[in-house]
């Protein structure tokens, strides 16, 4: 990883991100850019459009906006012996981050997000959710302050070649913490076989079955991800359905950042029908490292 991203709006949150992008950039020797990317105008509704009746008020300059960004980043800079780079790209937010960050083929965009469930319109439309959606590039969801670098990551995969690239990402990004692999499972024909009236004992072993073929996926899966690599990475199975099952992991295990995999559909789907990625960003109270 050579280059983290981070982006703030000034927001307790964000300078939680700066911190974290901050430490990363410390263990890992990446370059750290900054980012800081003020709205067109005043009233950036509709892309600025009623700054053209209203007026831009008293906005500060590009002179006093990057004189403000020096001045939040001096702290986790200092912190942790890092030597940032301040940009400030008037524009729209989540669209400046995104694009940077693809162009400089980052390995990493950090960037504050509060985590509260809230009235779903907002939590769809907040810029942390607008960066993960258009970057092409790994985006880390800080929540809390930083006191020590990760120790604890939960690495959900569902056992496709996708979620292979999402594991051995959690890896490189996270190489010294302590990684656990979670794949949550549910027999294709289950539902079949309770509507067409199969006996109980059946289904056991139906169920039986099909988890022992889930666990030696996983171990094949955990073995790729590794490819001989001597670091331990433990492994956690459940029945059921994905979102429970992360939960419940997270309660049990207590990890310090959890990593998804980002859909591969189209995003409409995502806004419209919601995800396991888009539940869990809402509910979870720990970091959250989405993969593409």
């Amino acid at each position: 990883m050579d280059t983290i991203v981070a982006a703030t709006d000034y927001s307790a949150w964000a300078h939680y991100a700066l911190e974290r992008a901050a430490q990363l950039a410390r263990g890992s020797g990446a370059e750290l850019h900054v980012l800081h990317a003020p709205s067109r105008g005043r009233w950036p509704q509709g892309g600025g459009v009623l700054s053209q009746y209203f007026g831009s008020g008293n906005e500060p300059s590009f002179e006093d906006e990057r004189e403000r960004l020096a001045a939040e980043v001096a702290g986790p800079a200092r912190r942790f012996r890092v030597k940032p780079v301040c940009h400030v790209l008037p524009g729209r937010p989540a669209e400046e981050i995104a694009a940077f960050a693809n162009a400089r083929e980052a390995g990493l965009v950090v960037v504050g997000s509060r985590g509260e469930s809230g009235l779903r319109a907002q939590a769809v439309g907040s810029t942390a959710l607008k960066v993960m959606w258009q970057s092409l590039t790994p985006v880390l969801m800080v929540r809390q302050p930083v006191d020590v670098a990760y120790r604890k990551v939960l690495v959900a995969t569902d056992l496709s070649e996708r979620s292979l690239h999402v594991v051995r990402t959690a890896l490189d990004v996270f190489p010294k913490a302590a990684a656990t692999l979670l794949h949550a499972w549910r027999g294709e024909f289950e539902t079949t076989l309770e509507l067409t009236g199969a006996t109980a004992d059946a289904r056991r072993r139906y169920i039986a079955a099909e988890g022992e073929a889930a666990a030696a996926a996983l171990e094949d899966q955990r073995s790729r991800a590794l490819d001989g690599s001597r670091r331990r990475l433990a492994r956690f199975i459940a029945h059921g359905h994905p979102l429970p099952a992360i939960q419940k992991a997270v309660a049990e295990l207590q990890p310090d950042v959890v990593v998804l995999g980002k859909h591969s559909g189209p995003r409409w789907q995502e806004q419209v029908l919601g995800s396991v990625v888009q539940n869990l960003l809402q509910q979870l109270k720990v970091d959250v490292l989405v993969v593409a």
